[in-house]
């Protein structure tokens, strides 16, 4: 009978939402029949964002909602754990989950590593303090750094030349993002795209891009918006006073279950984030890129990051350089003169989920790295 134990420290856990939160929350998903007992320690949070996946062997314990607060309590909570030894841990992020984690006397601690978490930005505290003595000194502590990509594993060596790292990049839940019959012909390039509304996101270098069509393509295409965020309001504004203005659509919030049904509606997805010297703001992986190639559409993102980890040019998308607009408008053109080409691009972005980018495919290799 096996006696292992997993603890899964993270404030990011459903119903919370984000790529951090939908990780965790597939780990434990798939480890559910691999361990004797799975506990959860999170932060109490009000929220409506139900997963998809049901989760049966496992025990949620929150914390307090007050930082500060959380950490005690996480602490203590940790020094009483009495499974030690033969538990493996799984910290969120490296901070505050790892740190709790040594803090709290847990040995086999495996630490997820995103991208933001590990740049200093213009912060010289961050920069002279905060990453070459403590995050340093947590990474080191752990069993394995598990990065979601190479580009993020870079970053932890950076770091920590001595931590024990491997890129893992991420899959996505085939089942669950899939193509969906009927997609109704408009004789347009419906394009959307999905994630924070943040400015360093592109979203005003895409809105540019189109507005710089040539006018015959122009009037081809419909752009259609998923998300909230704090460059909402300036976007809508840029937007609204654009010679494309009726074709950009805003649909807020798009909840988790709802999504397959929103990226089928649709023919091509962009993401355009950028990567700016002196900023904490990058795009670690990118698993929009995948949910949208597992529902058959191709894709179109930035040579920045952690993203070349979840396209693969011209199997099923393509990598642009940085706030390149011809390189865009070049792409968008192909697709509008070649009709069926987006339907080829589509079926490759699936096969490429189906074959290598899916969570099976993830926990195989997870797996082995936790030696279950």
């Amino acid at each position: 009978m096996n006696v292992r134990k997993l603890l899964l420290i993270s404030y990011d856990f459903p119903p919370s939402t984000g790529g951090i939160a939908r990780l965790c929350h597939e780990i434990v998903s798939h480890l559910q029949d691999t361990y004797s007992k799975i506990q959860v320690l999170t932060i109490k949070k009000e929220g409506v964002a139900i997963p998809y996946q049901d989760l049966t062997n496992v025990s949620i314990t929150y914390l307090p909602t007050q930082r500060g607060k959380a950490e005690l309590k996480a602490l203590q909570w940790l020094r009483q754990w009495p499974y030690k030894a033969t538990t493996d841990v799984i910290c969120g992020v490296w901070h505050p989950d790892a740190a709790l984690a040594v803090l709290g006397g847990m040995k086999n601690i495996y630490v997820l590593a995103h991208g933001t978490e590990l740049l200093s930005g213009s912060s010289r505290f961050r920069k002279y303090i905060w990453h070459p003595f403590y995050s340093k000194w947590v990474l080191g502590k752990a069993k394995k750094v598990i990065a979601n990509s190479h580009y993020t594993q870079d970053l932890v060596n950076n770091i920590n030349p001595d931590a024990n790292t491997i890129a893992l990049p991420l899959g996505v839940n085939s089942d669950f993002f899939k193509p969906i019959l009927g997609k109704k012909k408009t004789g347009k390039l419906k394009i959307c795209t999905v994630s924070r509304i943040l400015q360093f996101k592109g979203h005003d270098f895409i809105l540019k891009t189109l507005e710089n069509l040539p006018k015959i393509y122009r009037e081809k295409i419909e752009w259609h918006i998923a998300g909230t965020g704090s460059y909402l309001q300036e976007l809508k504004q840029l937007a609204q006073t654009s010679v494309i203005a009726k074709q950009v659509i805003f649909h807020g919030f798009v909840p988790d279950k709802d999504l397959p049904k929103f990226y089928n509606q649709h023919d091509l997805f962009i993401l355009a984030t950028r990567e700016q010297p002196n900023s904490t703001k990058v795009e670690g992986f990118g698993l929009v890129f995948l949910e949208a190639q597992a529902c058959g559409l191709p894709v179109i993102g930035t040579r920045t990051g952690g993203i070349p980890d979840a396209i693969e040019d011209n199997q099923g998308g393509f990598l642009i350089e940085q706030d390149h607009e011809a390189q865009l408008q070049n792409l968008l053109i192909r697709f509008m003169d070649r009709p069926k080409y987006k339907e080829e691009l589509g079926n490759r972005a699936r096969k490429r989920v189906e074959d290598k980018a899916n969570w099976q495919v993830y926990m195989q290799q997870f797996k082995k790295i936790l030696g279950v």
